[in-house]
């Protein structure tokens, strides 16, 4: 140790310059350098932040873009399924029951037994109105899902609600079939 105190004491002015320089290099990174690198974390860490917000903002906005997108289209739809597919109104829609649902029955080999409309729906609000039909047929089995395939992909819009099968005589089936159609309500309530 005798020799560092030897060189700080020939070099005292040189050491002294030396720690002063030290000493102000630790003064600055203190009261500049670092506070300044804090910022700099804190603004990096906020535009992080702020892109992340932004990102999830694009989401909301794409969404809500993409909802009205939807309701249009759906909207289009919906006025095309009034116009082309559902019946203009109550005479259009028991022509679209009776005659169709006896030639389904008759192109399935099936013998109509019977067959009475329900009364139209009254009193309803809106413009959509229900009108069903009981259709009674008899015959064997293959026959009978051939019908009811062809009611369910007939063009016209028909909901078959309810089946109900019965055993008759020669291994038949009495098949009492509840179908309904929709249609369009004029301002009087036909």
């Amino acid at each position: 140790m005798t020799d560092l105190r030897r060189i700080v004491s020939e070099h005292r002015r040189v050491v002294y310059v030396i720690v002063g320089a030290l000493l102000v290099n630790i003064a600055l990174y203190g009261l500049v350098v670092f506070p300044l690198t804090q910022r700099v974390r804190t603004g990096e860490q906020q535009a992080g932040d702020a892109t992340r917000e932004l990102v999830a903002a694009q989401k909301v906005d794409a969404s809500a873009r993409g909802t009205v997108t939807g309701k249009k289209e759906a909207d289009v739809e919906l006025l095309k399924f009034y116009e082309d597919v559902l019946p203009a109104d109550l005479s259009e829609a028991r022509r679209v029951l009776y005659p169709r649902l006896t030639q389904l029955a008759s192109s399935a080999k099936l013998t109509t037994v019977r067959s009475n409309f329900e009364p139209p729906e009254e009193g309803k609000t809106g413009n959509l109105r229900r009108l069903a039909m009981t259709l009674i047929v008899s015959g064997d089995y293959s026959n009978v899902r051939r019908f009811i395939h062809q009611l369910e992909t007939a063009p016209e819009f028909l909901v078959l609600e309810s089946v109900s099968v019965t055993a008759a005589e020669d291994r038949a089936l009495n098949v009492t079939a509840r179908v309904a159609t929709y249609y369009r309500a004029s301002e009087n309530g036909n």
